[in-house]
């Protein structure tokens, strides 16, 4: 005959225990093959963002108020030779601005293990004209730019897409 009073609590909760601490154990492995890639945004670590962030946001402000950046959003060719240009212009008067310093830096959302740096080829009347590259992965791409104007710095970045 079966007993009436047997209690199946104590077995429900030890077999919780032993799931919870099953899928900690997947969460960690699982984590661990994906790797968390610090933002570059800023072009600078982390740390010293967060130390300096009111400066680059007043920066970043003055900047705007003063110039406009424009950056032409062409989606990229894969294994083909893709460029960048981008235009500095002053808010005031539409003049070009060439004594900026400009970095560009092409890069992927989640990894930085594709990044491209292409160099400054030309500047003329407020066009910045950087080297070819080319991209071997589909998908999303980030444009990222820092431009430094005597003490003032603007950092933008632009989503592309990579396609055949």
């Amino acid at each position: 005959m079966a007993d009436q009073n047997r209690n199946y609590w104590p077995h429900g909760i030890v077999l919780a225990i032993f799931g919870v601490f099953g899928l900690c154990v997947w969460t960690v492995s699982e984590a661990s093959k994906h790797p968390v890639e610090m933002d570059s945004f800023y072009f600078d670590s982390y740390q010293n963002v967060e130390l300096n962030y009111n400066d680059i946001i007043h920066k970043q402000q003055a900047f705007d108020k003063k110039y406009v950046i424009d950056v032409p959003k062409n989606n990229f060719k894969l294994g083909k030779e893709n460029s960048i240009a981008l235009s500095i212009k002053e808010k005031a008067d539409s003049s070009g601005i060439d004594d900026a310093n400009v970095t560009v830096v092409i890069t992927r959302p989640d990894t930085r293990q594709f990044d491209k740096k292409p160099k400054l080829v030309s500047q003329k009347n407020g066009l910045y004209t950087f080297e070819p590259f080319s991209v071997q992965k589909p998908g999303r791409w980030q444009i990222l730019s820092k431009v430094t104007i005597g003490d003032l710095t603007s950092f933008t970045k632009l989503e592309v897409n990579a396609t055949n």
